[in-house]
């Protein structure tokens, strides 16, 4: 499967491209390497044994890990081998789930404030709860998702279609905080309009944009 580089281009609160996320794996030989939209799409996959860059689609875009270390080896080669530099920029999985999950909280204490002063009768239902304490591996996440790694592939392809699939679900409940807000105008007067990504998270698939 391949794509258009800029599929799922979006402009970000502060005016910013955004163009998305790239997952970089290696495993037995191979390099997988998967893009996952601002939006929580997968628009691409691409693999190559290892030794053969795939720097070209890793440009504009940010790092999605659970633990960067590997996959920004795996980049740091590329750019030496092919001569030139993409900078990339991470994000990593526990950070923007726990950004997520921090959203909600303050969320719910600006709703109980409300409640308390007469003013909100109802209380903030998610439609898919974040467990507490929050998931503390990958395969905690994976359980909680409900994520069925793909045994059809490579192994390699497999580990990147599972961070990438564990990322486009960390995109679908902060879309359930943008619903969250759009609902409440008391709730975007204290913490801004709803935006695409979590508000550090959109910033940092800004900053690889540029």
């Amino acid at each position: 499967m391949t794509t258009d580089t800029l599929a799922g281009q979006l402009t970000a609160l502060d005016g910013r491209t955004t163009i998305g996320h790239v997952v970089v794996c290696r495993a037995a030989g191979e390099v997988a390497v998967t893009h996952v939209s601002v939006t929580g799409e997968s628009t691409g996959e691409w693999t190559a044994p290892v030794g053969e860059p795939l720097l070209e689609h890793c440009a504009g875009r940010a790092l999605l890990a659970w633990d960067a270390a590997e996959a920004l080896a795996v980049v740091r080669e590329w750019e030496l081998a092919s001569g030139r530099a993409v900078d990339p920029v991470v994000v990593t999985l526990p950070e923007v789930l726990a950004e997520v999950a921090e959203a909600r909280a303050a969320y719910a204490e600006v709703v109980a404030e409300q409640q308390a002063a007469h003013l909100e009768s109802g209380d903030l239902r998610w439609p898919v709860i974040l467990p507490d304490p929050l998931p503390a591996t990958l395969e905690e996440l994976r359980r909680r998702a409900r994520f069925v790694p793909p045994t059809d592939v490579s192994e390699a392809l497999a580990q990147a279609r599972l961070v990438s699939g564990l990322g486009e679900w960390v995109v679908r409940r902060w879309q359930e905080n943008a619903v969250a807000l759009e609902r409440r105008d008391y709730l975007r007067a204290r913490f801004g309009e709803p935006s695409a990504l979590a508000p550090r998270w959109e910033a940092r698939v800004a900053d690889a944009a540029e």
